[in-house]
């Protein structure tokens, strides 16, 4: 297995326990205990993050197509030449692979529809990947549809409207209600939202390791 290192250089992308935007930097120094990030890019102020708070970090490999992730805190804020964030250096990485991406177990509200269609459908998210979501659901879908869905993964978030594909569908007998369990893959996904995704994914399986105490 390649073993996944920090350097300088590396593109990072970058999320906050308390906030699910997706931070783009770069490590700019390191040292044995510790490495520095830039502010990050397109931001509008260089208060960013602060000392003391937990982060979660994430940087791709294009060799294995891996995305690798890791928790970390901000351990102080230094002006030199620009702007520099000092952050505690990971005891260890998380592996996602982009190929098979880890499936978190969650409840969102959603909504879908066919392509084409104006009625939408209510539902809920009941797992979700950087490649696609599985629904819950009371109107059938058919193997292959071609649908929308739209779904925010924190309520103060703006909703994403992203395209995908009915791939495998159950049936379900939830206390006496037939339910439709569906699994949606996305189609033509941007790289950026797709990022995103996995942000979330990773962020919330750290959280509940660390909660587990693993």
């Amino acid at each position: 297995m390649i073993k996944p290192e920090l350097h300088i250089g590396l593109r990072l992308e970058v999320t906050r326990k308390d906030d699910l935007r997706v931070y783009v930097t770069r490590v700019e120094d390191m040292s044995n205990f510790e490495f520095a990030v830039g502010v990050p890019f397109g931001s509008a102020t260089t208060e960013v993050f602060h000392p003391g708070e937990e982060i979660f970090c994430w940087f791709g490999d294009k060799e294995d197509q891996a995305l690798w992730g890791f928790a970390a805190r901000v351990l102080r804020r230094e002006v030199r030449r620009i702007p520099l964030y000092y952050i505690s250096l990971p005891n260890s990485f998380e592996r996602v692979q982009r190929r098979n991406f880890f499936r978190l177990p969650t409840l969102i509200q959603a909504q879908y529809r066919l392509i084409g269609d104006t009625h939408w459908h209510k539902a809920f998210v009941i797992d979700i990947s950087g490649g696609g979501v599985r629904l819950s659901h009371r109107d059938p879908l058919v193997h292959l549809d071609i649908v929308q869905v739209t779904f925010a993964l924190h309520k103060s978030d703006p909703h994403f409207l992203l395209q995908g594909q009915a791939m495998r569908i159950e049936r379900v007998d939830s206390a006496g209600v037939l339910m439709y369990h569906t699994g949606i893959k996305f189609i033509n996904l941007p790289m950026g939202t797709q990022d995103r995704l996995v942000g979330y994914v990773f962020a919330r399986m750290s959280e509940t390791k660390r909660f587990r105490g693993e």
